[in-house]
């Protein structure tokens, strides 16, 4: 299940106990990408972020990836595409 590997994912990235809520949604079949991450939004010092994971073979190793840009967000780090790429296998095979 998606809302189990990304509690997990999140535990292995350190973010665990941040002050966030991640929405994670259907990425209709239509979209070209496997999963986008929206701009983050911040209320009463929350961070709510909304990711989108096409549900096909690749939905864990995509939920990785934008779990890895849910951490660069959270770190105040800009969205760093060749991090998420590298970790994103190592990130799957650890959950």
């Amino acid at each position: 299940m998606l809302l189990d590997r990304a509690v997990e994912y999140s535990k292995t990235l350190g973010i665990s106990d941040r002050r966030a809520r991640i929405i994670i949604k259907r990425l209709p079949p239509s979209f070209s990408q496997q999963g986008l991450i929206e701009h983050p939004r911040e209320l009463d010092r929350e961070t709510y972020i909304q990711i989108w994971v096409k549900l096909n073979k690749e939905r864990y190793i995509t939920l990785a990836h934008e779990m890895i840009h849910v951490r660069q967000i959270l770190n105040g780090n800009p969205i760093d595409e060749n991090e998420a790429y590298l970790l994103e296998d190592t990130l799957d095979n650890k959950a």
